[in-house]
């Protein structure tokens, strides 16, 4: 909450000097950030310091005062650096399309976390040791970061301090608050109008989906500074032959994923719920109605990311607004009658009308292209996507009572909805893929 959504306001300022390679712009803007950044750094020591000298007042624990303290310091370290040293150059590397450095970065940085974790957790078997060290670690990704940036961009370290550059960090705020809103909205009513069993429930299948939404969500983040850096060109032409693409693969990978999350949820739920008897975990309609809201969220993404993109925080934040307004509203009012699913019916109209707001804004403001576009992709794929589900159902892959006869039914739904979807979608939009 800190932050306030200013990164992605931070990323669309960098496109146009990084596609025009003014490097005392990105100098500016990157100083600018630097700063920006430092403060929130302060605020967040002063938090990490309350939190740290007063937590252990309030708590009984069998650790000592100073042991609580210490952990505390230790598990805000790695925060505290990233807005200090790293954060900046992170939003660089993405506007610059070189998501793949921070990724090998994190790669390394994961898979070394685990192995001396791993040998400590053997040698000291204390938490406080093992956070340490992971801490440690971690330091390497700030100064990996750092050492690249200076490698390779060479950026004046005295250019001017360039607050323009950040002028939409409100607007970039108000979008972050109502998307911290409309993101806990269903557990905050689910607590207070019904009970922690709900709560429980609504925790496994979440769980499910947002894995999968956030593998979605990486892929979109890896491709939308592609479409920046084409928007901050000008190049007409390219933008919209290049937002096809886009839009035409999240489609692609969102309906093979969530076409498999729809046969595979409730068997994968049953399975791991077996033996569970403090509540009905089997929710159908629940789960069909939240796995089809994440599955919106995330074929919308495209449109919010040109948004972004073309710098329209401030024309744009409304549908944001709105979209939290709408899934509060509508989850209060059905969460008594219909429970679980009225909370996922809210979600779900929040995020279609925020998906429909964007989708006209675009035609309208930035890529003027016809809505047939939109339309034709939606039939399509919910077209390929219904036809998976009821080939599964049809050929009974949907039923296991084991952990392995889940993983052999998901193998298959998995290879069937490429199929089925590939074959479906190549049909239908031929010139697309010929393009």
């Amino acid at each position: 909450m800190l932050e306030g959504g200013v990164s992605g306001v931070i990323t669309a300022s960098l496109y146009q000097p990084l596609s025009t390679n003014d490097k005392k712009k990105v100098s500016s803007i990157i100083r600018t950030t630097k700063r920006f950044f430092n403060q929130i750094g302060i605020v967040f020591v002063v938090y990490m310091c309350v939190v740290a000298f007063c937590y252990p007042l309030f708590t009984k624990t069998s650790q000592s005062y100073w042991y609580v303290v210490a952990l505390t310091f230790v598990l805000g370290s790695n925060l505290l650096v990233q807005y200090f040293i790293s954060l900046s150059y992170r939003l660089l590397l993405k506007a610059d399309r070189k998501v793949y450095v921070e990724s090998i970065v994190q790669l390394i940085v994961v898979v070394l976390n685990l192995v001396l974790v791993l040998i400590t957790i053997k040698i000291y078997r204390d938490i406080l040791v093992v956070k340490l060290v992971s801490a440690i670690v971690f330091l390497i990704q700030p100064i990996a970061f750092a050492t690249y940036v200076n490698k390779n961009y060479h950026l004046d370290r005295h250019a001017p301090i360039d607050n323009t550059s950040i002028k939409q960090r409100w607007d970039g705020f108000g979008q972050n608050l109502a998307f911290f809103i409309h993101s806990n909205t269903d557990i905050v009513v689910l607590t207070i109008f019904k009970n922690l069993t709900s709560v429980s429930v609504y925790s496994i299948y979440n769980m499910i989906v947002m894995a999968l939404k956030n593998l979605v969500i990486s892929i979109s983040s890896a491709i939308s500074p592609s479409i920046g850096n084409v928007l901050a060109k000008g190049e007409k032409d390219k933008i919209n032959e290049a937002f096809e693409l886009y839009e035409f693969g999240l489609y692609y990978v969102a309906t093979i994923m969530f076409s498999c999350c729809l046969v595979l949820i409730l068997p994968f739920v049953k399975v791991y719920t077996t033996n569970i008897t403090d509540a009905n975990y089997l929710q159908p309609v629940f789960a069909v109605l939240l796995v089809l809201a994440e599955f919106v969220y995330c074929i919308r993404d495209p449109y919010v990311a040109v948004a972004y993109a073309s710098g329209k925080f401030r024309e744009t934040s409304k549908y944001a607004i709105i979209e939290a307004l709408i899934n509060i509203v509508i989850s209060v009012i059905l969460v008594r009658s219909l429970g679980l699913a009225g909370i996922a019916i809210g979600t779900l109209i929040a995020m279609v009308y925020r998906m429909i707001a964007h989708v006209i804004y675009l035609q309208k403001n930035i890529l003027f292209r016809s809505l047939k576009h939109f339309v034709k992709k939606m039939l399509v794929f919910t077209f390929s996507g219904s036809c998976v589900v009821l080939l599964a159902r049809f050929l009974k892959v949907d039923r296991c009572i084991n952990i392995g006869q889940w993983l052999v039914n998901a193998v298959i739904v998995g290879i069937g909805s490429v199929l089925v979807i590939t074959l479906i979608s190549s049909i239908f939009l031929k010139v697309l893929l010929r393009n």
